[in-house]
């Protein structure tokens, strides 16, 4: 097992509190009040050597029993100051010399109390920009160097490459050491070889023991194939089993202090018991981390939070837990206080925020000179412009903060840009591609300017940015089977720290999913072009070497076989805008959530009533009836579906004057599919003109589907996903007066609610034929007998028989009136077939005959 002590001398600093807004200080663990400080026990066995060197004796092994736990203490009133930051992630230019300046300012205001310790909690590097991410983030390292980080845990990203490259080159170039205590040789409990379980670093004089663990998921979220040779234990086991072996340590080895940098952290920031529920890792670490610890900095989720938390055992104790954001947006500051018995009290606690920050100091310059050296290093090849936006593409986005459970138009882009990619390699084409979104790491936006270039063009620099970690790139063969259990893997395992994580999807892909179903039972439809996914098929994916491999718990794709194209995700991203400028965000929605269909929840019924018979040569009405708990926004298409020589068409307005018609868009009044401005709130009408030709016989089914239109601004609430299918019957006569039927004849059965159920249609109200005389039971019969020939959407009703399907039993034999007027008022066909009987057409194109 691999272990380094290292002491590194640190400047004194102090500090005038600054608090972060609306965050405050300290939140108190139960009953212990707002803003309590803490005192936090040594170790019995901590710091012995300073004891005895401070009572003028060699007796340095006297004793390491709690007895002598107050000799071995820190004089009372030592004061010392840590300073942290987390997930930095290469901004050395948004904010390389703001936390120098924050940190160098900190030290020396604290320097006449004592020293200042500056630590991290991982994700120094990785999904960098682009002036450190071309130079292998060397230019980051550098910056840590000069700002004199004295050790860091490993976060994920310190991974992004393979261990091989983080225990050799990464470790090689700092001057700090990287901690990993949970990261074991496979199948060991051995730290891998160039990682340390703990470093022991000296603070103006005092010994401060620093244990490192990092997130046991980083084996899903970063490439396997990359950590082949590691494995992540639990971090929390981890923590306490080194608080064990310092305890253990001779006197002469033993720290006056020990702290965790934890590469894990809260989900939820509201308060101390929100975080502790967020996250189960988090919660581990904080309520059973070994009470010798006396501060947890934590980090990986991004978030801002301190709090003072409960000591496992010790219910009158707590001490500080915290996290600073990212991006270098924050240094977290912890100041503690001496009692002379191995205890150790919080003064203060605060997240700085780094904006604008400035400090005359030569660390702060020699971190502005690394900084120039780099940008000036990545300008020319940064520089080089592969294309233009139209507008911004960005990733999904809820209350403002990065959301990886929702679509977005920057992950759906990389995936056709994955797919089309394959067309510049030795690889036969892919179906379609996919992408995670974790990938992507930042929107390209028309704004962002990285030299010289004009408004929404995109330079190299900048496409980097978007996806950082080199992958590669290739393609994956895969049975349908295991494209449905992609999609099912959305739904992360428990625990994970996204409980969804939203694919990215090419345009040739259409997914329905209903949120609401079981686990495994998410998906309802995968079309590849348009036809059902075949689950024995098999599929060729384009994708990353990451997601091939199963990363992000996308077990499904490490069935398949990975072909590599020999490129990299970046050769296929700059390609694409080469071959496409100027690229614009595609605002269809390719997966959607059933969960939210108006039909399926009930929020929308609808209903194609129909004239009894149309006469062969002449045009009559079908009525397309809806009732909306509210107005549907638009638009949706109405698409109407007839046997050859039939045509059809959306007429002017309703036909009763106490419904209310949608909007009908004019430019879609001649084709077959009639696309309304959207569905208003309560009831409304939707005629349909239909011309039967001149040598029609028999009868006509006319089918009428309802859907999302394709073109409209969809995007996680598509209102209608999959197309809603209604159809009539009417039987086709050469007698002009056939058309017409008698008034009761019309009236009856369908006149008050009168579908084949009974009444209970989908429309959920009274048919076209209300106003009428109301005659319900002409003709001796009507739909609430049961005798009716049509089912409503619940699947009630008897089957259909010829063209009698408006509930009336014998109408068919009453006198006409020869009124051509009267088909408007027919009886209802009432041959319903809602939402679940048809979901059979291609969801965002528009449905032909």
């Amino acid at each position: 097992m691999s272990k380094l002590v290292s002491k590194v001398l640190a400047t004194g600093a102090a500090v005038s509190m600054l608090t972060l807004p609306g965050l405050s200080p300290a939140v108190a663990g139960p009953d212990l009040g707002a803003g309590q400080s803490s005192a936090t026990t040594a170790s019995p066995s901590d710091t012995a050597d300073d004891a005895a060197a401070s009572a003028g004796t060699d007796d340095a092994s006297a004793s390491t029993g709690t007895d002598d736990a107050a000799a071995q203490a820190a004089e009372a009133g030592t004061q010392v100051q840590l300073l942290n930051i987390t997930d930095f992630h290469g901004r050395i230019s948004d904010a390389g010399t703001q936390v120098a300046s924050v940190v160098e300012e900190q030290r020396a205001a604290y320097e006449d109390k004592g020293g200042t310790g500056t630590l991290s909690a991982g994700d120094n590097i990785g999904a960098s920009p682009y002036n450190s991410s071309s130079a292998d983030d060397t230019p980051t390292l550098d910056v840590l160097n000069a700002i004199g980080v004295q050790a860091s845990a490993v976060g994920n990203h310190e991974f992004d490459r393979g261990v091989d490259d983080l225990t050799g080159r990464v470790v090689d170039e700092t001057d700090f050491p990287y901690l990993g205590a949970n990261v074991y040789d496979r199948g060991s409990q051995n730290v891998a070889d160039g990682l340390e379980e703990y470093s022991i670093v000296d603070v103006g004089g005092v010994e401060v023991a620093v244990i490192g663990v990092v997130t046991k998921e980083t084996a899903s979220l970063v490439s396997p194939a990359g950590i082949e040779g590691v494995e992540f234990g639990d971090p929390t086991d981890a923590v306490n089993r080194v608080a064990d072996e310092i305890e253990d340590l001779p006197a002469d080895e033993q720290p006056d202090m020990t702290v965790v940098e934890a590469h894990l952290g809260a989900s939820s920031t509201e308060s101390l018991e929100d975080a502790l529920a967020s996250n189960a890792e988090f919660n581990k670490l904080v309520t059973e981390a070994d009470a010798s610890i006396d501060v947890l900095f934590t980090g990986h989720t991004h978030l801002p939070y301190s709090f003072e938390a409960p000591v496992p055992g010790e219910p009158d104790r707590t001490r500080p837990v915290l996290e600073a954001g990212s991006y270098g947006e924050y240094v977290g500051q912890v100041q503690l206080t001496a009692d002379g018995e191995g205890n150790w009290t919080t003064d203060a606690t605060d997240l700085i925020d780094t904006e604008d920050k400035s400090y005359d100091s030569p660390v702060v310059d020699e971190v502005a000179s690394i900084i120039d050296d780099a940008d000036e290093a990545a300008k020319v090849p940064g520089s080089v412009v592969h294309g233009k936006i139209t507008e911004d593409i960005t990733r999904a986005e809820t209350d403002g903060n990065e959301d990886r459970g929702a679509e977005s138009t920057l992950g759906n882009l990389v995936a056709d840009a994955l797919k089309d990619g394959v067309e510049d390699s030795q690889l036969a084409e892919a179906d379609f591609g996919i992408t995670n979104p974790g990938g992507l790491r930042t929107d390209l936006l028309c704004d962002h300017i990285y030299n010289d270039e004009d408004k929404c063009e995109v330079t190299a620099a900048e496409l980097n940015e978007v996806l950082p970690f080199a992958n590669d790139h290739g393609v994956v063969t895969m049975k349908g089977e295991d494209v449905i259990g992609l999609f099912e893997e959305q739904w992360q395992p428990e625990g994970a720290r996204n409980a969804f994580l939203h694919l990215g999807i090419s345009d040739e892909i259409d997914v329905v999913y209903d949120s609401d179903a079981e686990r495994g039972e998410h998906v309802t439809s995968v079309k590849v072009a348009g036809q059902e996914i075949e689950e024995d098929k098999d599929y060729r994916v384009a994708t990353l070497s990451f997601l091939a491999a199963g990363g992000d718990n996308f077990a499904s794709f490490a069935k398949g076989d990975f072909e590599q194209s020999g490129l990299t995700d970046f050769d296929t991203w700059t390609s694409y805008f080469e071959k496409n400028t100027p690229v614009a965000p595609d605002k269809n929605e390719r997966q959607a959530d059933l969960a939210k269909d108006v039909i399926d929840n009930g929020e929308l019924a609808a209903d194609l009533t129909g004239p009894k018979t149309i006469t062969a040569g002449d045009s009559t009405e079908f009525v397309l009836e809806t009732t909306a708990e509210s107005e549907v926004p638009g638009p949706v298409d109405v698409t109407v579906d007839l046997p050859e020589g039939f045509t059809a068409e959306a007429a002017g307005a309703s036909s009763s004057p106490s419904a209310k018609a949608p909007e009908v868009s004019p430019e879609a009044n001649e084709t077959t599919t009639i696309t309304l401005d959207s569905i208003p709130a309560g009831e409304s009408q939707t005629p349909v003109t239909v011309t039967a030709p001149e040598d029609a016989s028999g009868e006509v089914t006319v089918k009428v589907s309802l859907q999302a239109n394709a073109e409209g601004p969809w995007w996680d609430d598509n209102p209608l996903p999959l197309p809603h299918e209604f159809e009539a019957t009417a039987a086709v006569s050469e007698d002009a007066d056939a058309s017409a039927g008698d008034d009761g004849g019309a009236d009856g059965g369908a006149a008050d609610g009168g579908a084949a159920d009974g009444g209970d249609s989908a429309a959920g109200g009274d048919s076209a034929a209300d106003g009428a005389d109301g005659s319900s039971d002409a003709g001796g019969g009507s739909a609430d007998d049961g005798s009716a020939d049509g089912a409503g959407a619940d699947g009630s009703g008897s089957e259909a028989s010829g063209s009698d399907a408006n509930g009336s039993k014998d109408g068919g034999d009453l006198p006409r009136t020869g009124v051509e007027t009267a088909n408007v008022v027919a009886a209802a066909l009432a041959l319903i077939v809602a939402g679940s009987a048809v979901v059979t057409m291609v969801r965002r194109r528009r449905i032909g005959i």
